[in-house]
C-alpha cells in the first residue's frame, strides 16, 4: 500500500497498523460501514476523486483499494 493510503486508514480512520497489509480485506482491516464513508469523503476533499462507498466495497482487499484510489488519482 501507498503511504498516504496508510497515513488515512490509521492516523484519520483509526485502524489499526497491524492489521494493514496489501492482502487484509476490509472486514480483517476493521472498516465498518462508517469508516467507508469517511474515507470516500476524505478522498474526496483530499485529492478530490470520487469513489462511492460502493467502490471501496467492492474492493477484495487493501492492495485493490489502493491501486483504486491510485487509478483514479492518475486520470485512468
Amino acid at each position: 500500500m501507498t503511504g498516504d493510503l496508510t497515513r488515512i486508514l490509521t492516523d484519520d480512520l483509526k485502524l489499526p497498523p497491524d492489521r494493514l497489509s496489501d492482502a487484509a480485506t476490509l472486514d480483517h482491516a476493521g472498516f465498518d460501514s462508517l469508516a467507508v464513508v469517511e474515507l470516500s469523503v476524505i478522498l474526496t476533499d483530499r485529492y478530490g476523486i470520487d469513489i462511492s462507498d460502493s467502490d471501496i466495497k467492492n474492493t477484495a482487499t487493501l492492495g485493490q483499494l489502493d491501486v483504486l484510489i491510485t487509478t483514479r488519482r492518475n486520470g485512468r
